[in-house]
């Protein structure tokens, strides 16, 4: 009899899971994707990684050449940094010089028709809604309109938790809103734009029949309606504009589990954690949770020495969060001046930041940066924006002088 692995959930990590499992588990698995079809997901187009690319390209034979289309999809080079120094500047992938811009609306029609063309032995789909997910012994009973289905082990993606109270609550950004914009004409480059406002920054993704924006500042500095004017003014619009007009705005909190899997139920997407959305840091601790539940499932790794290593990495990404910040911007601005005295003051309490900074200061004098370990980033991506920041953790020659006294 097969052994039997649940994904709940058809947003982008759900989606993203499924497919990672469908290409490491072997036939003796059936990866069932359970999906309320009446759930609305996030849609206001993603940007990603090196990382994504792959993945799909591994397990829904995804071609660059011939299936961008499939997910109004665009190409992606990097992410251009506008407005946070003098000089604009496109921040390398963080796992490889290609990766694409993509409609999450569009995801998972193209990757079920390609895990049941590729997959049939173990792709199962399942539809409903799901009202109970339990670990039972050695088994997980989910409770699905009503009936009650067996599965080996489940991976929670069903967005959002109800309760943050068993969360850990992040300090690592000053920004906690978002205005959404989109617009059909517009001229296309291959980036993910990162453009530094005087509240804060806004992020623009191309897809191939819009662009979307996204407006990134502090409720408790900047009010909604300056937000908006400044956003029209901006972008020299006369109002916002999407696609669905519940998804103009967001507000959020950024949170993360220190229990990724407990029992034999793990959780992934929003329902394991959620940063502000600079450099694309979430779809690469999506495929890294993923990875890890694997790692637990096949190769017997303790769900608290997978749960240590998912917390390493989400610190690590903090740091990298907070890292934009602490030099400013070209604005001199109320949100500014509590951004960088914000984020100065995190980093100081971050040693395990100074030390790998230390690490790759040191490898670099002695030119073999490359043999160093990844934190967060790998050592080239970290020594090219050290770079472009002006921040000299890496290229100084006196003393960490990337956070000021």
């Amino acid at each position: 009899m097969k052994r039997r692995l649940a994904v709940i959930g058809a947003g982008s990590a759900g989606i993203l899971s499924l497919v990672h499992f469908c290409t490491w588990l072997s036939n003796d698995w059936e990866i069932v994707s359970i999906h309320n079809p009446n759930k609305k997901i996030l849609g206001i187009g993603e940007s990603t990684n090196g990382g994504f690319v792959g993945l799909l390209e591994r397990g829904c034979h995804f071609s660059l050449g011939e299936d961008l289309h499939r997910l109004d999809a665009t190409l992606k080079f990097g992410s251009k940094f506008m407005g946070w120094r003098e000089h604009s500047w496109i921040n390398p992938l963080l796992d490889g010089n290609i990766a694409i811009h993509f409609n999450n609306f569009k995801l998972k029609e193209f990757a079920y028709e390609r895990l049941a063309q590729i997959w049939p032995e173990k792709f199962r789909l399942l539809e409903g809604n799901v009202e109970e997910c339990v670990t039972e012994g050695d088994q997980v009973r989910i409770r699905i309109d009503g009936q009650d289905h067996q599965f080996d082990y489940a991976l929670d993606c069903m967005g959002f938790p109800p309760d943050l109270s068993k969360y850990r609550m992040s300090n690592c950004s000053p920004v906690n809103r978002c205005l959404i914009h989109s617009i059909e004409d517009y001229d296309f480059e291959p980036y993910t734009d990162h453009i530094a406002h005087k509240n804060g920054w806004m992020f623009g993704v191309p897809l191939k029949n819009r662009k979307t924006y996204g407006y990134m500042f502090n409720d408790q500095i900047t009010t909604v309606e300056e937000a908006k004017a400044d956003m029209l003014a901006v972008l020299k619009v006369p109002e916002l504009e999407t696609k669905e007009k519940e998804q103009r705005e967001y507000k959020f909190k950024c949170y993360y589990t220190e229990n990724l899997i407990e029992g034999r139920v793990a959780k992934n997407g929003n329902m394991a954690i959620f940063f502000e959305p600079l450099v694309a840091n979430s779809i690469f601790l999506y495929i890294y949770s993923a990875r890890l539940l694997c790692d637990f499932i096949m190769n017997g790794v303790p769900a608290e020495q997978c749960n240590g290593m998912f917390a390493k990495a989400v610190q690590e990404m903090e740091d990298v969060i907070t890292y934009y910040y602490q030099g400013g911007s070209t604005h001199d601005s109320p949100f500014w001046r509590h951004a960088t005295t914000f984020a100065r003051a995190r980093m100081r309490t971050r040693q395990e930041f100074f030390d790998q900074m230390s690490l790759y200061r040191d490898f670099k004098a002695r030119g073999i940066l490359h043999h160093a370990g990844t934190y967060g980033w790998v050592p080239l991506t970290w020594e090219l924006i050290d770079k472009q920041m002006g921040y000299n953790y890496i290229q100084g020659e006196q003393t960490l002088t990337g956070v000021a006294n």
